[in-house]
């Protein structure tokens, strides 16, 4: 399966804000229509107009928690089916809950948080829930300088390689729920990327330290391990 390449070309045409979600919603519909590609059970329920999706949804579950992806099924009476891809709505019941975070520079300090900020989102939703599937990613900066859209001076940074592999040890440490655990994140993956934001073309870093084909952190492990979470959950 290919890295998603609509999140690459976003950014390399609007550039990274952190201020915007505008980059985070182009992966969450890159997402959705890569789970709608590989997961027969969500893809046939999407036909049927049983499934939708949504971006930055509030669930509630004694506070209010915004996620950056969900799906799940639609209001009653609101099925309406669709030929390709998944008919964006507000779900009802939410099934697949996916959080998004970005390590763009000074990534030592900003990997913890951003972790903790995963680790929470998968315990607000199996409050929430205990099958709906808590997923998250981290994309990582692999560039060796960054234009931040709120500094004059452009970031450097030294020594990327041990960075990226700072980043993914901290992803490393989340606690994976097993079968008949109900605590754990059920799906978490690293994207690393190449994006000085400078107006040149992001790029997906795909060398090592970056997790590769068969790394439980890879792209195609995250979508694969969403699938078999829906078809036991979900099904």
């Amino acid at each position: 399966m290919a890295l998603p390449s609509s999140f690459t070309d976003h950014l390399t045409a609007e550039g990274y804000h952190p201020r915007s979600n505008r980059h985070s919603n182009a992966l969450a519909q890159a997402i959705a229509a890569d789970l709608y590609a590989h997961c027969q059970l969500l893809r046939n329920r999407a036909h049927e107009g049983d499934v939708v999706y949504d971006l930055n949804f509030n669930i509630q579950a004694n506070v209010s928690w915004n996620v950056d992806l969900v799906i799940g099924a639609p209001p009653l009476g609101e099925q309406e089916g669709v030929e390709q891809g998944i008919r964006q709505s507000s779900p009802s019941t939410i099934q697949v809950a996916i959080e998004l975070k970005s390590v763009m520079t000074e990534q030592r300090k900003a990997v913890r948080n951003r972790t903790r900020d995963l680790d929470a989102h998968h315990q607000h939703v199996h409050h929430y829930n205990p099958n709906t599937i808590a997923a998250g990613v981290l994309v990582v900066n692999a560039s060796e300088s960054f234009k931040s859209p709120l500094r004059e001076a452009i970031t450097l940074h030294k020594n990327v390689d041990t960075l990226i592999s700072h980043c993914i040890q901290q992803v490393r440490g989340l606690q994976i729920r097993q079968s008949g655990l109900s605590t754990g994140i059920d799906a978490v993956c690293a994207l690393i990327i190449d994006l000085a934001n400078n107006e040149e073309p992001a790029e997906y870093f795909s060398r090592p330290p970056a997790p590769s084909i068969g790394d439980p952190l890879h792209y195609d492990a995250f979508i694969q391990r969403i699938c078999s979470a829906y078809e036991q959950l979900w099904s």
